[in-house]
């Protein structure tokens, strides 16, 4: 019975060790978890933040600091960065003598007038070179188009077939029927060309495309200049940027 009661005691105090043994090992292992967990969260970066995508930032150039420029505008502050590949294109003041056969046109017409095939009078024309003989939809031009308008006041856009007198007439995109313009002493020209980097300077309005970075910088691949109207940039929300297309 002696014997019997000390294996007893021994059994007994040999699961009492292994019981604080296990607690012992699992106790500093608890917060490694929550410890992980954390750094993981803290690392990823958040989808507003993340360089790609497609994003887009208007307004008037307030400054430009080597490759970097600063927008400004009613909706806010922009940071824009360009490189030797961005691709540059500026609106200038045009005339109807700009306008010739081959040339691609945008039009605006005057209000209460739409498109439908019908003769139309021009509020404005842009003019642009066409590429590879062809001229790109008007919906693709960086910046506000003058094509783009409510509904009911939407414009034409094509290949300037013939101009005679106060008369344009304008092939349409898609092989859609010829559209007859009309032009006043009201109507206002502009003009589309290919520009260098050493055109964005202070003082004019600028549209961008590229992809957004994460500090929130967009990196442009194209930039549209053009003129602004008493330091305003009328048709411009301000710079914004927008994921997505």
């Amino acid at each position: 019975m002696t014997r019997l009661g000390m294996f007893a005691v021994v059994g007994a105090t040999a699961l009492s060790v292994a019981a604080c043994g296990s607690s012992n090992t699992a106790t500093p292992t608890a917060p490694a978890g929550p410890t992980g967990s954390t750094t993981a969260q803290a690392q990823a970066p958040s989808p507003a933040s993340a360089p790609g995508g497609t994003a887009r930032a208007s307004g008037l150039i307030a400054s430009v600091s080597g490759n970097a420029v600063q927008l400004t505008g009613e909706k806010g502050n922009a940071a824009v960065d360009f490189g030797p590949s961005t691709t540059v294109t500026e609106v200038t003041p045009a005339a109807l003598t700009d306008v010739s056969a081959g040339s691609c046109v945008s039009v605006r017409p005057v209000h209460g007038e739409s498109q439908g095939g019908q003769a139309i009078t021009a509020r404005s024309v842009r003019i642009s070179p066409a590429v590879d003989g062809k001229c790109s939809p008007a919906s693709s031009t960086p910046g506000p188009s003058p094509s783009n308008g409510p509904a009911g006041h939407r414009g034409v856009g094509g290949t300037v077939a013939s101009v005679a007198g106060d008369t344009i007439t304008v092939n349409g995109s898609d092989g859609a029927a010829p559209t007859t313009v009309a032009v006043t002493d009201k109507t206002r020209y502009t003009k589309q060309a290919s520009a260098s980097t050493q055109s964005i300077a202070q003082g004019k309005c600028m549209s961008a495309q590229g992809s957004q970075d994460g500090s929130g910088a967009l990196q442009a691949t194209t930039i549209n200049l053009r003129p602004a109207n008493d330091g305003k940039c009328p048709g411009e929300g301000g710079p914004h940027h927008g994921h997505g297309g």
